[in-house]
């Protein structure tokens, strides 16, 4: 791929799906050297901000088995080398407690480097939460909106308007190294228009508010409504088929009016008088009911 306007001179080679491997390959391992885990930093800026306990302890076993397969990538800054890749690579081997774990020294020309590194490594991850995810791409791609909506610039994007060439760029090149399509995009950078509120719980491993639910909630416009089916999933623990059922007949919603109930009523009082014995026992069993259902409307309504 030629260099394009706007995008760093090493874009081809940066911007490929297995760029981070082909960093700690063969080709480069004369670079690895052993840095004493005391030496290393973590970077505050990084995407990633939560790490699953289960993950880490696997990872650590792994580790503990077979080395650390893969060299972490650093960078040096204060005379303390910062993690830009490989951050549950050191944890795992803080957790067995090693010395020191095999690392690259790379050197990088800017922050929105170390961004770019960081945001195919992590969203190549599947358990980054959907929130980390979501920010990683908006921090990302805001810098090539000129001050405009990103969320506006990707849907133009999408339906082939017309949109600034860096950013189109940028975006195709992003999609194509983390094999996610522009409406995917999208829906993830979507989570954040959601109140802080849901986003913390989508982020929270001990709330039943999965991004499978999100995905469904999206559908729906009103905050308020998406508000009160996220209590009502973790008031009834609801699967995320149950609350797309939920939105679809929201969504089918229209309004609502008696008139044909009481419609057919009327028609019953009018011809009651001809009806036989089994008739007017149903019809007495029906009646009970309604008016149940009249009582919890009655309830709801007031």
């Amino acid at each position: 791929m030629d260099n394009k306007k706007g995008l760093p001179k090493d874009f081809s080679t940066r911007y490929s799906s297995n760029y981070i491997e082909e960093l700690a390959s063969e080709k480069i391992h004369a670079k690895v050297i052993e840095l004493n885990v005391k030496d290393i930093m973590t970077d505050p800026n990084q995407p990633r901000k939560h790490f699953n306990e289960d993950s880490l302890k696997e990872l650590a076993t792994s580790i503990e088995k077979h080395g650390v397969l893969e060299p972490i990538l650093v960078r040096l800054v204060n005379n303390k080398y910062m993690i830009v890749a490989g951050e549950r690579r050191y944890r795992a081997a803080l957790l067995l407690n090693k010395e020191t774990i095999p690392a690259i020294v790379i050197n990088l020309e800017s922050e929105s480097q170390v961004r770019e590194i960081q945001i195919v490594e992590n969203l190549q991850r599947e358990d980054i939460s959907p929130i980390e995810r979501a920010k990683a791409i908006y921090e990302y791609l805001k810098p090539y909106t000129n001050g405009k909506n990103l969320k506006t610039l990707l849907i133009n994007y999408r339906m082939g308007r017309e949109v600034d060439e860096e950013f189109a760029l940028t975006v195709s090149a992003l999609s194509k190294a983390i094999g996610k399509s522009p409406i995917t995009l999208i829906r993830w950078i979507s989570l954040l228009d959601l109140p802080e509120e849901i986003q913390e719980k989508i982020d929270d491993p001990n709330s039943p508010i999965t991004s499978k639910h999100i995905e469904q909630l999206s559908k729906i416009k009103d905050i308020n409504i998406i508000k009160r089916i996220v209590n009502i999933i973790e008031e009834n623990n609801l699967s995320s088929d149950e609350v797309s059922n939920m939105v679809s007949t929201i969504k089918r919603l229209k309004e609502q009016s008696l008139k044909s109930a009481i419609k057919n009523v009327q028609n019953v009082v009018s011809v009651v008088d001809f009806l036989d014995k089994n008739n007017i026992e149903k019809l007495k069993e029906e009646l009970a009911t309604l008016k149940d259902l009249l009582k919890e409307l009655e309830e709801k309504l007031s």
